[in-house]
């Protein structure tokens, strides 16, 4: 069944997003199990690749009823390759002499993950030629991307890790030139907009709990138990720079734009635009778990840098991230969340001078700021910047 115009997210559709925050919960764990400059870049990539992969699901939930019928099975393969997916990642980078390859593997049930979008698709795109045709085009690139993610585990080591991040700039480089042939359409641009808005708050709340995990209230110290709550301020108020109003002034934008245009406003905003809103939160998650250990163990010297690092370049990375957004929707601009992401910047750069509990105090003030000021932040019309009536489906 066709995805319809006015179509919410469903239920079935929310399993697999749960799945999805899984894998990204066992990004941090991959850090938190070897804190290395090393381990923080091996995340991102990973980041990088899940984002696609989740993507790729969601263009597809856009088209058609994921939780009907055949489409049904083939999205419960994908889950539980995905699934496979997250079991390895903390141990993508290691090798077990005589035994199985983790990368291998890992690389494996991500083939099998795109495999079941590809055959999903072509289901899809029966008696529709020009979504066929974009189908087809898609292939190269992800045909290419798969064979890379095999040979850098093979390869393993240095070589790993640089054709993973190939295997995602030919995934996004790829999947950007090919959507110029403008075969795909936003069927529901409400269910496109709510499952974005959805992971970003599951991967919030996972935040949460991946930083208060970390805590034993009954013998921690009371510094570690300041820094806990701090982290659920930080998070809280990424939140609410995100939903205060930006989120249903975007929504409101891509539902109202001329229906030629929703597919790139969806694609650079949402397909493109989220990931620094999402990896920013990874990141987050993965900074305040390593500051909490820092500050447990000796609250009065500096935080270690790798802490401090993936604590503010999280931050950073999602307000940026939101300025990016708002002007590929609203072509709008709030000067605060730069301000805000110059500040945390200056405190990352400062902060071997002081101690460790220092840092998400200051953190924690300048992010509640800057949310506050642009949570509020209505657009200059005030009304959303495309207003078209719909056209027909080319």
């Amino acid at each position: 069944m066709a995805t319809r115009d006015r179509d919410r997210t469903t239920l079935f559709e929310i399993f697999f997003d749960l799945v999805f925050v899984f894998a990204l919960t066992r990004v941090v764990a991959l850090v938190e199990a070897d804190p290395e400059p090393a381990s923080l870049l091996r995340a991102t990539i990973l980041l990088a690749l899940l984002w696609w992969a989740w993507c790729a699901f969601i263009w597809l939930g856009n088209q058609v009823r994921l939780d009907r019928g055949f489409v049904r099975v083939g999205m419960l393969v994908a889950m539980a390759g995905l699934f496979v997916v997250a079991l390895v990642i903390p141990e993508a980078w290691t090798r077990h002499p005589g035994g199985a390859n983790p990368a291998l593997v890992l690389a494996a049930a991500f083939a099998v993950v795109r495999g079941c979008y590809v055959v999903l698709f072509a289901v899809t795109a029966r008696g529709r030629p020009r979504l066929r045709r974009q189908l087809l085009l898609d292939l190269g690139p992800q045909t290419v991307s798969i064979g890379l993610l095999v040979a850098g585990a093979l390869l393993g080591d240095r070589w790993q890790a640089g054709l993973w991040a190939a295997a995602f700039v030919v995934d996004f480089a790829g999947g950007r030139s090919a959507a110029r042939y403008r075969g795909w359409r936003v069927g529901s641009p409400r269910h496109f907009t709510e499952r974005h808005d959805l992971v970003l708050i599951i991967a919030l709340g996972e935040t949460v709990l991946a930083s208060g995990a970390r805590v034993d209230p009954w013998s921690a110290n009371l510094s570690a138990l300041g820094v806990a709550l701090l982290g659920f301020l930080i998070t809280a108020s990424l939140w609410w720079a995100f939903f205060g109003r930006l989120s249903a002034d975007a929504a409101r934008a891509l539902e109202h734009a001329d229906r030629s245009a929703q597919p790139s406003l969806a694609r650079d905003g949402y397909t493109f635009g989220h990931f620094p809103l999402v990896a920013g939160v990874v990141l987050v998650a993965i900074g305040s778990t390593l500051l909490l250990d820092d500050v447990a163990a000796a609250p009065g010297e500096p935080a270690s840098a790798l802490a401090v690092a993936a604590l503010g370049a999280g931050i950073v990375l999602y307000l940026v991230g939101l300025e990016i957004f708002r002007w590929i929707l609203l072509r709008d601009r709030c000067g605060a969340s730069l301000a805000g992401a110059g500040l945390i910047v200056a405190v990352m750069v400062s902060s071997a001078w002081y101690p460790a509990w220092i840092v998400p105090i200051v953190v924690a003030a300048i992010t509640a700021t800057t949310a506050t000021a642009v949570g509020r932040r209505t657009p200059g019309a005030g009304e959303p910047l495309v207003q078209h009536p719909p056209a027909a489906d080319q």
